[in-house]
């Protein structure tokens, strides 16, 4: 056998350097540009869609899109408990003045030893005289509170004097860290 030339030893580096980068492109970046290809292909139509949604500007859409904000509950991620409780009260007792309500008692009550998925609960228990209306109204708008997660007790006394009038009890919870 012969020795092999510049010429020979040249092709050879060059095959193997074309071998490797072929090889290379389709283990590697062949799948990686597929994955890529998909992703953004996702993203694209999940962006028309989000366009969609938002871009309604007039009518039938525009109306069903504002109420169905409406309707979603909206919620804050718990915080501390002494800094959850305060905002959560504080909340409740602006919604109350906002219904026309005045409550007689509002209460922070710490509930240390029940827990719910790692979260302690905190109730705000609160008593007074209303109208059904106004409870009505303050059981509608209990979902706009950022912090109130559901009601614990409710209910509702009608005066016999004045049908219209009547005590109501409230404890409501929320969740803090």
């Amino acid at each position: 056998m012969k020795p092999l030339t510049q010429r020979d030893k040249r092709t050879l580096k060059l095959t193997a350097a074309a071998a490797v980068l072929i090889v290379g492109y389709f283990l590697a970046l062949e799948p990686m540009l597929a994955s890529y290809h998909r992703m953004r292909g996702r993203r694209d139509q999940l962006q028309r869609q989000l366009d969609r949604l938002t871009g309604i500007q007039s009518g039938i859409g525009a109306i069903r899109f504002t109420e169905l904000n409406d309707r979603v509950p909206v919620f804050e991620m718990p915080v501390t408990a002494a800094n959850q409780g305060l905002l959560f009260r504080n909340e409740l007792t602006q919604q109350l003045q906002k219904a026309g309500m005045q409550a007689r008692t509002l209460q922070l009550r710490d509930n240390r030893g029940r827990r719910e998925d790692g979260f302690a609960v905190l109730t705000v228990d609160c008593q007074g005289r209303c109208e059904y209306g106004q409870m009505l109204r303050l059981l509608h708008d209990l979902k706009r509170n950022r912090y109130y997660v559901g009601v614990e007790k409710f209910s509702l006394r009608v005066d016999t004097r004045k049908r219209n009038e009547m005590t109501f009890q409230l404890a409501v919870f929320t969740y803090a860290k």
